[in-house]
């Protein structure tokens, strides 16, 4: 496989909690935070990309902090910023990770690789998803007819990782009145419009079953919730996976619970 980059899509400019990304999260920024989980994950380097609006001259500065390395492009067309990194670096692949979920970390991000490392009709894939919210059938362990369904992950945990040339076609085939699509990145290659080979990576069958619970930070109510949690996770912040996330959460069902009623924003098609 040739190289594999990591790109943190962030901006101090969000329409529903402006700054969400320096917000204290377990007594450091969330976007510091998210850095220390993602970190050790089996890539070749960590980017930042931001925006050129003087806002995220403070986004660009922590990035240095943490030693990213950062780039800085339209606010807009985000797919613009993740072209020019993976041009840049001359990257195969590309992880996108979006600093507004702070629950990722370094294992989900490895079981992605392991899944395209792994199968020949993931190599082939243009883009590779292992994303809550989203079912996922997989063959049984003796690869029979009988399919077992994956468990389904929290909204916001999960991660995606796409070959750099198949951004630079859907850069190239989004019609000027979809520039949603640039603005997501991914989506026009996941909604098939691109008719990309996509992979859907299976969940770990050991890892538990929480489709319901909410893992972004894009409402008070949300930041609110990922404070408790990461404030129960204690001197784990940093490092703790997915099952024992779950584990501690279970034993406090009332976190996950403020912020169960916020509705997930829809693809914007405008």
């Amino acid at each position: 496989m040739g190289k594999t980059i990591g790109i943190i899509q962030a901006r101090m400019g969000s329409e529903r909690l402006p700054g969400k990304i320096l917000a204290p999260l377990a007594g450091r920024p969330m976007l510091a935070q998210l850095t220390a989980r993602i970190r050790p994950a089996r890539v070749d380097e960590w980017w930042l990309a931001t925006t050129s609006e003087p806002a995220d001259d403070a986004t660009e500065a922590w990035g240095f902090e943490l030693g990213l390395r950062v780039f800085r492009g339209e606010t807009k067309n985000v797919l613009s910023r993740f072209l020019a990194i993976g041009r840049e670096t001359d990257a195969e692949w590309v992880v996108r990770v979006t600093a507004d979920n702070p629950f990722h970390d370094a294992a989900v991000i490895d079981t992605l690789i392991d899944a395209r490392d792994a199968s020949e009709t993931a190599k082939e894939a243009d883009l590779l998803q292992l994303r809550g919210g989203v079912q996922v059938e997989s063959l049984s362990e003796s690869e029979g007819p009988e399919h077992l369904l994956s468990p389904r992950l929290p909204i916001g945990y999960g991660v995606e990782m796409v070959r750099r040339t198949a951004l630079e076609r859907a850069s190239e085939e989004i019609p000027e009145d979809q520039f949603h699509h640039r603005v997501h990145v991914t989506s026009w290659l996941s909604s098939g419009a691109g008719k990309a080979p996509v992979h859907h990576v299976p969940t770990p069958t050991d890892w538990p079953d929480r489709p319901d619970w909410r893992w972004t930070v894009d409402t008070y109510e949300d930041l609110a919730m990922a404070r408790s949690a990461f404030r129960a996770f204690g001197l784990e912040a940093a490092s703790i996976d997915y099952p024992q996330m779950v584990a501690q959460l279970d034993a406090h069902p009332e976190i996950c619970g403020m912020n169960e009623h916020i509705v997930q924003k829809q693809l914007e098609e405008g």
